[in-house]
């Protein structure tokens, strides 16, 4: 296989890093540099992105995950201890250290496709404990690939569909957080991530500029599914402008219905309470 030639410039990577208070170390940095070398030569073989550069891993790969990390820290501390009252005592927590800690917080990646946002985010965050679900052999071989090649611990990779994994008694209800990045609008993201948290667990989702249409559309989803919410953000650096991030909270148990059938999600996503009902009625549930 042909290796992609060493970016001479992670400049973009670092001022993105900083402004959302995170200084990376040079090991860290390294450990990007690989990623992204392995990201574009095994796209010359399996279809993991169609980004071909190195400013646009930085932009649109890396940065959307990085811009993930103070919500992370964040929303792990809260549940661990009833922790920050704020975002600003989050980072103040952190000290813009590139050794933030937040021991035993589980965060699963659904459909990570070439591992983002999950990968960045471990690299980001050493001590965070990653699970990481894609559907197809190719990309799960490219994920472990990683893994082996960085050196990197506390990660799982699964490979199967959400619809099925998430009624895994194993899974179900077993992550603090939960996010995927470009793999459905909000209605149906809702429906195959929120089934893996437990009650009082973060969904967090960076989504694109047209946010508002896509929240107004996952209304019903979220009074079926159980879920609110709870703030939506841009990150805070001009390279993600038209990015959004909506996090989202459990804040009872998903019905055990939930997610459907493979596919079904995709195809007739909870929009109403009469699609809800005739789903209902197909699936058999009373």
């Amino acid at each position: 296989m042909t290796r992609a030639a060493h970016p001479a410039d992670l400049s973009v990577l670092r001022e993105i890093a900083e402004a959302c208070d995170l200084r990376l170390s040079a090991a860290q940095l390294e450990q990007f540099a690989q990623y992204g070398t392995l990201l574009l030569s095994w796209r010359e073989r399996i279809n993991l992105t169609g980004i071909t550069d190195w400013q646009g891993l930085q932009r649109t790969l890396f940065g959307d995950a990085l811009a993930l990390v103070p919500l992370i820290l964040h929303y792990c501390q809260i549940q661990r201890s009833g922790g920050c009252s704020s975002l600003q005592d989050a980072a103040h927590a952190t000290g813009g250290s590139s050794t933030a800690s937040i021991p035993g917080c589980q965060l699963l990646d659904v459909g990570t496709g070439a591992g983002i946002p999950g990968i960045p985010l471990k690299l980001a965050l050493p001590d965070l404990n990653l699970t990481l679900l894609e559907a197809t052999g190719k990309k799960v071989a490219f994920l472990e690939h990683v893994l082996q090649a960085l050196g990197l611990t506390h990660v799982l990779v699964i490979q199967g569909r959400a619809e099925e994994i998430a009624h895994n008694p194993g899974y179900r209800g077993h992550f603090d957080l939960v996010t995927a990045r470009g793999l459905a609008p909000l209605p149906t993201l809702l429906e195959l991530c929120l089934p893996f948290l437990h009650v009082g667990g973060y969904g967090i989702f960076p989504k694109g500029p047209r946010v508002d249409v896509e929240i107004h559309a996952a209304h019903y989803a979220l009074h079926i599914l159980g879920g609110t919410i709870v703030d939506v953000r841009t990150p805070p650096h001009p390279a993600l402008a038209t990015t959004r991030i909506v996090v989202v909270r459990l804040d009872r148990p998903v019905p055990s219905n939930y997610p459907r059938r493979a596919g079904i999600p995709q195809k007739r996503p909870i929009l109403s309470r009469g699609t809800a009902a005739r789903e209902d009625e197909k699936e058999g549930i009373s």
